[in-house]
């Protein structure tokens, strides 16, 4: 796809689009717009953040209007995940940082914030992150070893 100029008018697009329910696979092909660039132009980001918290509250509110004045019904919503969570993690830069993301997951869950998928897929994530970052930590350890040894 050639580079696109991100103009008011796309932001706008984006944001319906999100608000509808399109996934950003679904507004890169329908706006001629790669996905690289959805995910990593600011206002584009935070555009598709706010339609798709516009479509959590509009399907929040139908849902709780159909529960009913229940208990429950913040729970379930709770637990549906209907109420937009913000999962409060960062892209990490070592170990330490990924383990924080799996802390700070860990009491989203506990709180009711974020669901048990989402849950699991930051342990998945963050696990992988930190076995990965041990083992090249650990072969760089092992060459500069190797290094010593010969000289």
């Amino acid at each position: 796809m050639a580079r696109t100029t991100i103009t008011d008018e796309i932001i706008n697009e984006c944001q319906r689009l999100a608000s509808i329910g399109f996934s950003n696979v679904m507004i890169s092909n329908a706006l001629g717009i790669a996905a690289s660039t959805l995910s990593k132009n600011r206002k584009l980001v935070k555009a598709i953040q706010e339609g798709k918290r516009e479509l959590a509250e509009k399907v929040t509110q139908t849902i709780l209007e159909n529960i009913g004045e229940t208990q429950n019904a913040t729970f379930v919503a709770k637990r549906l995940n209907l109420f937009n969570p913000q999962i409060n993690i960062k892209k990490p830069k070592d170990a330490k940082e990924a383990l924080d993301n799996l802390s700070i997951a860990i009491k989203q869950y506990a709180d009711g914030e974020i669901n048990e998928s989402q849950l699991r897929t930051i342990e998945a994530v963050s696990n992988s992150y930190i076995k990965g970052y041990e083992f090249a930590e650990f072969e760089e350890r092992l060459k500069r070893l190797e290094n010593a040894i010969k000289k």
